[in-house]
């Protein structure tokens, strides 16, 4: 197939299939002269690709999702949990000693 053809095949523009080609991210082709080929299987094996990448791409974003907006990471845990709490109990103190109710 020509690019046109090609193209109509994928359900994309001719020009998207051309900056795909010379980005080197489009299907397989073969350039004889001046002309550029598609086979049919590599466009179908392009497909192949895009929709187990999509796949792909889908199953990792369901498993982030419900997690919070914010993620704390800490080497230690334990310290962190530590800390959190002795500035609650700081703060519970200073309220009691200044008078806060």
């Amino acid at each position: 197939m020509r690019y046109q053809e090609a193209a109509d095949y994928l359900g994309i523009a001719k020009g998207t299939l051309a900056n795909w080609v010379s980005l080197r991210i489009g299907p397989r082709s073969v350039k004889i002269g001046s002309m550029r080929l598609f086979r049919q299987e590599d466009l179908d094996l392009f497909i192949e690709e895009k929709l187990f990448e999509t796949e792909r791409f889908e199953k990792r974003r369901r498993r982030q999702r419900g997690r919070g907006a914010l993620v704390l990471s800490c080497p230690h845990p334990d310290l962190f949990l530590f800390s959190v709490m002795a500035l609650a109990l700081a703060a519970f103190l200073f309220t009691r000693v200044i008078g806060f109710q």
